[in-house]
């Protein structure tokens, strides 16, 4: 984290030393909500919800402005495999029942169109995350749908004796990662106060999700053998809509001298 933060430090410094009145310090906020496109991904089950934390640098132009923010996300999961009576397409759900939470960072480029003296500017944006940690290494995963849930699956035979184990196995995929998070954005900027705006925006979203798949008996130490089981990738489109606050420093002319 220092480390980030001083690369980000020095490739602002080294940029402003190239033009000090167009380079300005960019503060920001934003808050998306992430949903899978159920036509093209999956079972389209996978629903999340984060705020973000933006610092970077913003360079004017005669007809614009482009932003290189360094973005910290805090994610949630939406839904998670429930065994409510809630049933939706066949399947249980309970909302805003948060048990899979993610620390992400990342990196956005935005470009402004026209500029600073309109009230309403259109923008595109491209961004790109990573996981730095998360409470919910090796949590179970709902099989196809990939959503978080609290107990693993039983596969079941009826014993040939009273008094054998009413299952063979339990199974169920584990979460392990979110190495990739990446969207590309069209929106709005509004001008609330000089300096200030409110920020609209929609757009595609793809994730790429690492997870575990395994099977073992009641004796069996799932987590130790999860240790030598391959990942694998879970590649999700998503539906992104992202509202946010953008607040400009604007730097202080140095005279010229005479």
């Amino acid at each position: 984290m220092k480390n980030i933060i001083l690369f980000i430090a020095f490739i602002y410094i080294s940029v402003s030393s190239l033009s000090q009145e167009k380079i300005n310090l960019a503060i920001g906020f934003s808050s998306t909500l992430s949903d899978e496109l159920s036509i093209i991904s999956n079972n389209g089950s996978q629903s999340y919800f984060s705020l973000g934390l933006n610092l970077g640098a913003d360079y004017g132009f005669d007809k614009g402005n482009f932003l290189i923010l360094f973005n910290y996300k805090f994610e949630s999961n939406i839904y998670a495999y429930s065994d409510t009576p809630k049933i939706e397409n066949g399947i249980q759900y309970v909302s805003f029942n948060s048990l899979q939470r993610l620390h992400i960072l990342g990196i956005s480029l935005k470009y402004v169109f026209l500029n600073n003296e309109h009230d309403f500017r259109p923008f595109l944006k491209v961004s790109g995350f990573t996981e730095i940690s998360t409470n919910y290494k090796y949590g179970f995963l709902l099989d196809n749908g990939f959503i978080p849930r609290s107990e693993s699956g039983a596969s079941y035979i009826y014993p040939p004796y009273p008094e054998d184990p009413e299952f063979d196995y339990y199974n169920s995929y584990f979460y392990n990662s979110t190495p990739l998070i990446s969207s590309c954005l069209v929106g709005l900027d509004i001008k609330l106060l000089q300096n200030l705006n409110l920020n609209f925006a929609i757009g595609y979203g793809f994730r790429v999700m690492k997870v575990k798949y395994a099977e073992w008996k009641e004796d069996e130490n799932v987590y130790e053998k999860l240790k030598t089981i391959p990942t694998k990738n879970i590649n999700s489109q998503m539906f992104d809509v992202q509202l946010g606050l953008t607040y400009v420093f604007p730097r202080k002319s140095t005279p010229k001298p005479q």
